[in-house]
């Protein structure tokens, strides 16, 4: 008799069960009180799970350790997760649990901050994704914008799309991916607000259009707060949902100065209504808030996997 444990345990609705005419074989017994023992560990961890998620203490869990022996069928664990999506197969990935990336040297814990969140919409409709949010954020501080404005321009009537936030994390903050994952990421699109005048500039945001926000990007206010609070109403939200990761707790609203440091703020995409000078941004206390954008704060590492 030996022990016999399954550190990446599939549920499965039905068991298979010795015939007459199959050989007394151990290899063949065995079959049904593995796929039992496996049916068992999955369900144990979704009460787990349910439960931490219910108390809001859910830390999560490193998805590569968890589902290493699946891994080991796949380049990295970021193919793996990919093939997980492009089968609509979530078993056992849960709200809150990470994958580790390394960027220029420093190791962030990338969170799922929402399953299918966004699934058969856009203009261009959406499969199946995973939306992945770090816990804290890079260690590096950015300008919202290098002058002090919050609006759009000729170019691009799209306060974010025209932004020196975007243009970092798009030039400068995607560079540091390992190219493991550039390979598996998918530009997220969304219905952004517009603000710009040839005429003046605008303290208000005045209508929307769908547009591409690249392969990184951070979250709009809604998205983290379930509601405007600063950004202009209407047009700020958009065909935006709050992500699960950040729904009734401020325990991942919150984050750190870098992996590990001390809480801090970080930039969101949306632009303060009632003024020309202010992006709305999350407070050291999770709050929303504005600041000017012209002012340094902490962003946070966002992309998306889609199938």
């Amino acid at each position: 008799m030996k022990d016999y444990t399954n550190k990446s345990p599939n549920f499965a609705s039905t068991i298979q069960i010795p015939e007459t005419t199959d050989p007394a074989h151990a290899d063949n017994l065995n079959v049904p009180t593995k796929q039992l023992l496996q049916n068992t560990l999955v369900n144990h961890s979704l009460i787990v799970y349910n439960s931490d998620a219910e108390n809001k203490i859910y830390k999560g869990r490193n998805l590569a350790t968890v589902f290493a022996e699946e891994i080991k069928n796949y380049d990295d664990e970021w193919a793996w997760i990919r093939a997980r999506i492009k089968a609509g197969n979530y078993t056992g990935i849960y709200i809150g649990d990470y994958i580790p990336v390394t960027m220029n040297n420093e190791t962030v814990n990338m969170q799922v901050a929402g399953i299918d969140c966004y699934y058969k919409t856009t203009d261009q409709q959406l499969g199946h994704h995973i939306d992945f949010i770090s816990k804290d954020c890079f260690s590096e501080t950015v300008k919202w914008n290098l002058e002090n404005n919050n609006n759009g321009n000729a170019e691009s009537p799209y306060p974010y799309m025209a932004s020196n936030l975007y243009k970092y994390l798009t030039e400068t903050l995607y560079g540091y991916l390992p190219d493991k994952v550039k390979k598996q990421i998918a530009h997220k699109r969304m219905l952004l607000e517009q603000r710009y005048s040839a005429s003046g500039v605008l303290t208000d945001s005045t209508t929307w259009g769908w547009q591409d926000m690249g392969p990184l990007w951070v979250p709009t206010e809604y998205e983290v707060f379930g509601s405007v609070v600063w950004g202009t109403h209407g047009w700020s939200a958009g065909q935006a949902m709050q992500y699960p990761i950040f729904a009734n707790s401020f325990f991942n609203r919150i984050k750190g100065a870098g992996p590990g440091g001390g809480r801090t703020v970080w930039w969101l995409a949306s632009a303060g209504g009632g003024s020309s000078i202010y992006a709305v941004y999350v407070g050291i206390l999770g709050n929303s808030d504005r600041n000017n954008v012209n002012n340094s704060l902490y962003v946070p590492v966002c992309f998306r996997i889609t199938a």
